[in-house]
């Protein structure tokens, strides 16, 4: 069980409490530590962030983006999160440098792109101890309609991988099927755990995750012991839950 957990429900629309709740810990943690390191995630979020992320107050200069997950596609390829951030968020103002993110090589094979990336992790959080694990500040996730979030999907081994941080994945049964991703080991030692859930499409899913706790989706699996778990869900997609789900948590 997290240390802290919380639910909101935010009417319409999730991208203001997103968004809020990105510029508070950036804020909170470049005050404390003067970097902040953050991971984001493709699909709906990612365009939440691109809309909203102009409008963000703090210093870019000391933030790192990692991502999540990435599919292992060409950047120009529209599967791709990196693509996405260039297009959406870069290439349309500087108000982000494209120097704050760290992407996945995707043009390596799918085990090299994920042997270079937690490679790249442990750099940018100066760990040389292979048994050591980065705190990221914050992990912005979604669910998709199997209950999956990065690219950790039901039934899969992925999810009892141990060592490593970041994995490949060949045989992801939503394509593109060769991706890399975070590993619960890595996403369940930040500090804060964020998940968006938008439309009534993720009603069911969003109940089973935050009231049911069914274990065997990989949404739920995500419970950082030592940080937050905070989800932020519209009318419709917090349709199916009564009251806050965690009051007795």
């Amino acid at each position: 069980m997290s240390h802290k957990r919380a639910f909101y429900r935010t009417g319409d629309a999730i991208c203001d409490e997103i968004i809020g709740l990105l510029e508070k810990f950036a804020n909170e943690s470049i005050a404390k530590q003067n970097k902040f390191r953050v991971g984001v995630s493709g699909g709906s979020l990612a365009d939440i962030l691109c809309e909203g992320m102009s409008d963000l107050r703090s210093d870019f200069s000391k933030w790192q983006i990692f991502f999540c997950d990435e599919r292992v596609v060409s950047v120009s390829d529209k599967e791709s999160t990196w693509g996405t951030f260039k297009r959406n968020m870069l290439g349309l103002g500087d108000v982000v440098p494209e120097s704050a993110f760290i992407p996945v090589n995707s043009s390596l094979d799918v085990n090299e792109a994920a042997v270079d990336y937690e490679r790249k992790v442990r750099e940018a959080f100066g760990l040389s101890n292979p048994e050591e694990i980065p705190s990221f500040d914050l992990l912005i996730l979604g669910i998709g309609p199997d209950g999956h979030t990065a690219s950790l999907f039901p039934g899969h081994p992925l999810l009892a991988e141990k060592n490593k941080l970041i994995a490949p994945i060949e045989d992801s049964p939503k394509p593109p099927p060769k991706r890399v991703t975070m590993t619960l080991p890595l996403i369940n030692n930040a500090k804060v755990c964020l998940f968006g859930a938008q439309g009534g499409g993720k009603a069911e899913m969003l109940k089973r995750i935050v009231v049911d706790r069914d274990t065997t989706l990989p949404a739920t699996l995500v419970d950082p012991p030592k940080g937050e778990l905070i989800f932020v869900a519209c009318d419709e997609a917090a349709s199916l839950v009564e009251g806050d789900p965690f009051r007795r948590s």
